[in-house]
């Protein structure tokens, strides 16, 4: 097995494709498909995750006496520089021959550098309400502005510890639905600001308490 510089994007005949900003870098990181869309989200969001690169190798190996070559869809990065090598697939195709192949190649290629090699599905990047919420955290939390209402948010809440939205919201009067709710998503985003993003939809019956721990 050999790295290559990995294939030239072009249009898809089937399917879907697009790219998502990467919100950490300000980058914009193709996708394949809405699943590989949902994960780019979801890496995001993930604290562990510094940077991420669509199709960055091209692995040659040999099956059934062909030479053929695999494209795992990302590599990410993290804070202490450990290269992970994510196959995105959903559950469904899992077990197919040729992808078993696959893995093996993405695997033994991986361990060759160092890096390591993992295999994510639909049940790790779109678990309960997660990706609902990532969307409306990502659309409405970072504008600009709000800077002020995100300091004295974090003010009450060192004082609450924890509170339903709709009671942090009755401190905050005179400010604007648009203003608390940025400020509000921006902090949730980050994690200084903790909810169940998993079990519910976010909304002002949700419970938030302040991250002790600290987020980003």
């Amino acid at each position: 097995m050999q790295e290559v510089i990995a294939r030239k994007i072009g249009p898809k005949r089937k399917g879907f494709r697009g790219k998502e900003p990467f919100l950490k870098s300000g980058e914009m990181v193709h996708w394949d498909s809405y699943l590989e869309r949902d994960y780019i989200r979801l890496a995001d969001f993930d604290a562990a995750v510094e940077e991420i690169y669509f199709q960055p190798v091209c692995i040659r190996y040999t099956y059934m006496g062909k030479t053929r070559r695999y494209y795992p869809d990302f590599k990410i990065i993290s804070p202490d520089g450990h290269v992970i090598v994510i196959e995105v697939k959903p559950t469904k195709y899992l077990r197919h021959p040729k992808n078993i192949v696959k893995y093996e190649v993405g695997k033994q290629f991986c361990e060759g550098k160092g890096w390591t090699f993992v295999i994510v599905t639909e049940e790790q990047i779109r678990p309960g309400y997660l990706q609902n919420n990532l969307a409306l955290l990502r659309a409405y939390g970072f504008e600009d502005g709000v800077e002020h209402v995100i300091s004295s948010i974090k003010e009450k809440m060192t004082v609450k510890h924890q509170c339903y939205i709709f009671e942090l919201r009755e401190e905050f009067m005179d400010v604007s639905d648009h203003d608390f709710q940025v400020a509000l998503y921006r902090l949730i985003y980050l994690e200084e600001l903790l909810t169940d993003l998993i079990k519910s939809h976010l909304t002002e019956e949700s419970i938030i308490k302040m991250n002790l721990e600290g987020g980003e």
